[in-house]
């Protein structure tokens, strides 16, 4: 797809776009197996789940998934996760730039309950919508959460881009409509953004903002 039209909005995947979360999840995870007794799982293996959901990422690890599982996790391990989070450069450069050329910005994850790990990076003022999974039916890349987030700033998917960092986020982005951005910032490389239908790769965000003053 090529972005030939005015655009108005971009909107960011969280894990791995705008944080680097897969320590974080790593080492959770692993508390989580060694209370299950399960296998621990490796960093990289992680980093290949990052951009499913939690659901689909356990059945990957351990080949089942309880609620009971994800319930003892949130109630234990939510808030280490989160203290673990960092940003990546110029994250919040890239969010202030954008907003200041006029640009509405927002999160689309498929996170359930995105707007807490947004909350807690201090985050929330810098943008203008957060779309979780527990706002729309399917998960991407099915493309409901980011039309969800188009709709509810007012801005036509193709007047859009998405950015983020797994095949996931640019089949999302197809689907919807709008233009994706991947970043080589996770387990993927620039062919394999390309691949999957990424309008242009970045390895970091400040090129973004260079996007509308060229």
């Amino acid at each position: 797809m090529q972005c030939n039209n005015k655009i108005r909005a971009v909107l960011f995947d969280f894990d791995m776009t705008l944080v680097d979360s897969s320590y974080a999840i790593h080492h959770c995870t692993n508390l989580l197996a060694r209370h299950l007794n399960f296998e621990e799982i490796s960093r990289e293996k992680v980093l290949a789940a990052i951009g499913l959901t939690i659901e689909d990422s356990w059945r990957m690890f351990w080949g089942d998934f309880r609620q009971d599982w994800i319930d003892y996790y949130r109630a234990n391990y939510r808030e280490e996760e989160q203290s673990r989070l960092r940003f990546f450069p110029n994250t919040l450069e890239t969010l202030k730039r954008l907003r200041s050329l006029g640009v509405k910005v927002g999160v689309v994850s498929n996170r359930r309950f995105a707007k807490r790990p947004v909350e807690f990076m201090g985050l929330n003022p810098m943008l203008d919508v957060v779309v979780g999974l527990e706002d729309v039916e399917h998960a991407k890349p099915k493309p409901d959460s980011l039309l969800k987030g188009f709709e509810t700033l007012g801005v036509p998917p193709f007047n859009g881009i998405y950015v983020g960092d797994t095949d996931i986020d640019m089949m999302t982005s197809l689907a919807a409509g709008s233009c994706g951005i991947g970043m080589t910032t996770g387990n993927f490389d620039k062919l394999a953004l390309k691949s999957a239908g990424a309008w242009k790769v970045m390895d970091d965000l400040e090129e973004i903002p260079l996007l509308f003053t060229e």
